[in-house]
C-alpha cells in the first residue's frame, strides 16, 4: 500500500485491495530491517572467558565485562571507556583487548547508526583478527556487525562478502547452541542482500525464503536453559525469523495461499513476543504489531488493524524510533480511510508525510557521504597510480633479480615494461582485447602473460582488464563533468566494454554501486576534481 505525499485534488489516500506491496514501501520495510539489524541483535554481549591473569589485561578484560555499570548507560561515556580501553589494549598489542573493545564500539556506534564509523573501525579490527578459528564468536560479530553496516550504506556486494566471511568464523565456535545461534543470525541478517535483489528478478524470492528458513530452523535446534544462549535470545530469534518470513509473504500476496502463509507465521511468531515468560526487547514488539496492523488491512479487518498499529504506537514511546512510527501512521492513515473516518485518515496522512520526507531526507545525507568518500578515494588512486607504478616496478625488479626459477629474468623485465606502457597508454580500452591478442602483441605467449598479471596485478586477464576499464571512467566521470551527462551505452562504449550489461555488472563489482547511481551523487553534490 502507498499513501501519496499530499496528491492533487485534496489530502487523499487510495488503497488497493489485495494488492501487493509496492516498490517504496519494500524499500522503507528493508531499511527498517536493516535498522533492527544493526542495532539487536548484532549486539549481543559476547560470553567470553577471562584471558590469561596477566594483571594489566586482566583489568582490561574486566573492565569491559562491566562497562555497562562503570558508565550507569550513558552512551557518551560508554565510548570514552570504550576507547580508552582500546588504546590502552593497543599500547600492550593486546588483540583479544582491541577486538573485545572494538566489538563494543561496533555495537555502540550501531545504536547511534553511525555506519561509516562502523566501517572504518572494522577495517582495522579485521588486521588483527588472523586466526584461523573464532571459539567465542568474537571474530563473527566483527564481520556480520560491519556486514549490517555496509548493506545500511547500500554496498550490497561488500555486505554478502562479509556475511559469508562471518558464517565462515561462526561455524569454529566452540560451545554447540551458541554457534547454532550466531549462524542463526548470520543467515537472518544476510538476507537483507537477497530483499534487495528482489527488486531486479524475482528469482531472489527463492533465496530469501531458503536463507530465513534455514535461520529458523538453527534457531530451534538451540536447547532450552543451555546455560550460554538464553531462552529469551532464542525464542526472540524463531519469532523474528516468523515475522520475516509473513513479511514476505505479505509483500507478494498475489500468488494464491500467500496471505495464509502470511497469517501464519506472523501469529506464531506474535504467541513468543506476547509471551512475558520472555525478556524481548520493546523494538522488536514494535515491529511484530505493525506488521499484523498490515496483515489484518490486507484482510480488510481494519478495525483489528487500526488496534494493532495504535498498541505499536504506543509500545513505541517508550522506545523511541522514527521507522517504526511512520509504518504505524501508514497503516493508520489507510485503515481510517477504508472506515471512512476521513479525517483520522488525513491527520495520520499529514503525519506520515512529514516524517517519511524528513527519514528520506536523513538516510539521502548519509548515502552521499558514502559516496563521497569513495569517490575521493577513487581519485586519490589515479593522483598517486603513476607513482605506485614506478615504485612498484622497482619491487618487482628486485624480486625478479633474486629469482633465478620460473620465467626468465630479462624476459620478465620486458614483459612488465610492455605491460607499463599498455595501461599507460591506454590500449585496454579496445574492444577486441583479448589473451591472446595481447600476447602477440608482447611477442610472447598467453601462459607467460597470463603468469605475469597474476604475479603482479594479482587478477587474472579478463578482470585486470576489467578493472583498468572501470579505473578509466570513474576518472572521467569524477574529473569531467560533461561525461556525467552522458548516456550508460555510451560510457560502456568508451572504457571498452562490448555491451551496457556487462559494463553495469562490472562497476558495481568494482565500485559496490550502479554507474547510475555514482553519477546521481556527483551531480547532487557537484563534486569537482581538485588540483
Amino acid at each position: 500500500m502507498k499513501l501519496r505525499n499530499k496528491p492533487a485534488g485534496g489530502n487523499k489516500l487510495k488503497y488497493s485491495e489485495k494488492k501487493s506491496i509496492n516498490h517504496k514501501h519494500l524499500l522503507m520495510k528493508i531499511h527498517l530491517y536493516l535498522f533492527f539489524v544493526c542495532f539487536t541483535l548484532l549486539g549481543h554481549a559476547q560470553n567470553t572467558p577471562m584471558p590469561p591473569a596477566r594483571s594489566e589485561e586482566s583489568m582490561i578484560s574486566q573492565q569491559l565485562k562491566d562497562d555497562e555499570q562503570d558508565v550507569d548507560g550513558d552512551p557518551r561515556k560508554k565510548e570514552v571507556l570504550l576507547l580508552q580501553l582500546k588504546l590502552r589494549s593497543e599500547k600492550l598489542n593486546y588483540t583479544r583487548g582491541i577486538l573485545q573493545s572494538g566489538s563494543k564500539l561496533m555495537r555502540l556506534y550501531s545504536d547511534q547508526g553511525r555506519y561509516r564509523e562502523i566501517v572504518k573501525l572494522a577495517d582495522q579490527l579485521k588486521k588483527r583478527a588472523t586466526d584461523k578459528k573464532d571459539p567465542d564468536g568474537l571474530v563473527s560479530t566483527i564481520y556480520r556487525t560491519n556486514a549490517s553496516a555496509l548493506g545500511y550504506l547500500g554496498l550490497d556486494d561488500a555486505s554478502l562478502e562479509d556475511f559469508r566471511t562471518a558464517i565462515k568464523y561462526a561455524e569454529t565456535i566452540g560451545n554447540r547452541d551458541y554457534r547454532l545461534y550466531i549462524l542463526s543470525l548470520c543467515y537472518q541478517n544476510m538476507n537483507v542482500y537477497f530483499e534487495k535483489k528482489l527488486f531486479e528478478n524475482k528469482k531472489y524470492g527463492d533465496s530469501t525464503v531458503y536463507y530465513l528458513h534455514k535461520s529458523l530452523e538453527l534457531a530451534k535446534q538451540i536447547r532450552d536453559d543451555n546455560g550460554m544462549v538464553s531462552n529469551s535470545w532464542k525464542y526472540d530469534q524463531i519469532a523474528f525469523n516468523d515475522m520475516r518470513l509473513g513479511m514476505y509473504y505479505l509483500g507478494d500476496t498475489e500468488p494464491q495461499g500467500n496471505l495464509e502463509q502470511a497469517e501464519k507465521y506472523l501469529l506464531e511468531g506474535a504467541k513468543i513476543y506476547e509471551n512475558k515468560e520472555y525478556d524481548i526487547l520493546p523494538n522488536n514488539k514494535i515491529m511484530m504489531l505493525n506488521q499484523l496492523s498490515w496483515l489484518y488491512l490486507e484482510k480488510k479487518d481494519y478495525k483489528l488493524s487500526i488496534n494493532h498499529a495504535k498498541r505499536a504506537m504506543e509500545l513505541e514511546k517508550q522506545y523511541r524510533d522514527p521507522y517504526h512510527r511512520v509504518e504505524s501512521y501508514e497503516f493508520l492513515a489507510s485503515s481510517y480511510l477504508e472506515t471512512g473516518e476521513k479525517e483520522k485518515s488525513k491527520y495520520y496522512m499529514n503525519r506520515y508525510t512529514l516524517l517519511k520526507d524528513s527519514l528520506n531526507l536523513a538516510d539521502k545525507k548519509n548515502a552521499d557521504l558514502s559516496m563521497k568518500e569513495m569517490v575521493s578515494e577513487v581519485d586519490s588512486k589515479h593522483k598517486m597510480l603513476s607513482q605506485r607504478q614506478w615504485i612498484l616496478t622497482g619491487v618487482i625488479f628486485l624480486i625478479i633479480a633474486s629469482n633465478k626459477n620460473g620465467i626468465a629474468n630479462e624476459t620478465e623485465k620486458e614483459l612488465l615494461a610492455r605491460l607499463e606502457n599498455f595501461e599507460n597508454l591506454g590500449m585496454f580500452l579496445k574492444k577486441d582485447i583479448t589473451l591472446t591478442s595481447v600476447s602477440t602483441m608482447f611477442s610472447t605467449n598467453t601462459k607467460y602473460l597470463s603468469e605475469i598479471i597474476k604475479k603482479y596485478r594479482s587478477q587474472n586477464f579478463s578482470n585486470y582488464i576489467n578493472s583498468l576499464r572501470i579505473d578509466y571512467i570513474v576518472h572521467k566521470l569524477y574529473s569531467e563533468p560533461r561525461y556525467r551527462d552522458y548516456k550508460i551505452s555510451y560510457l560502456a562504449d568508451q572504457c571498452g566494454f562490448a555491451t551496457y550489461q556487462v559494463f553495469i555488472l562490472a562497476f558495481r563489482k568494482q565500485n559496490g554501486v550502479t554507474p547510475s547511481y555514482f553519477i546521481q551523487n556527483l551531480k547532487d553534490d557537484k563534486v569537482m576534481l581538485k588540483d
